[in-house]
């Protein structure tokens, strides 16, 4: 299993691509008991959506698995 500064460092990394495609630079991760379930990070700009954050569109693919009853927990990691 990886370590929370792997999972952090996957979530920087998708915080570069959005940087390199001239998004604000904020990337996601979902992960279920060691396992990866999305990636994403801002298209906020390129879809001109104001709701295309990262966080929300790596929990849109799962959204209909955890329904309304899951605990989620959500880290941020500021420089």
């Amino acid at each position: 299993m990886m370590t929370d500064e792997q999972y952090m460092k996957m979530a920087l990394q998708e915080a570069q691509n959005a940087f390199d495609e001239g998004e604000i630079p904020v990337g996601a991760i979902i992960v279920c008991q060691g396992r990866v379930l999305s990636k994403a990070h801002n298209l906020t700009e390129r879809l001109h959506d104001f709701t295309a954050h990262a966080e929300m569109l790596a929990f849109t693919p799962h959204r209909s698995i955890w329904g309304t009853s899951t605990s989620i927990s959500v880290r941020f990691m500021l420089p």
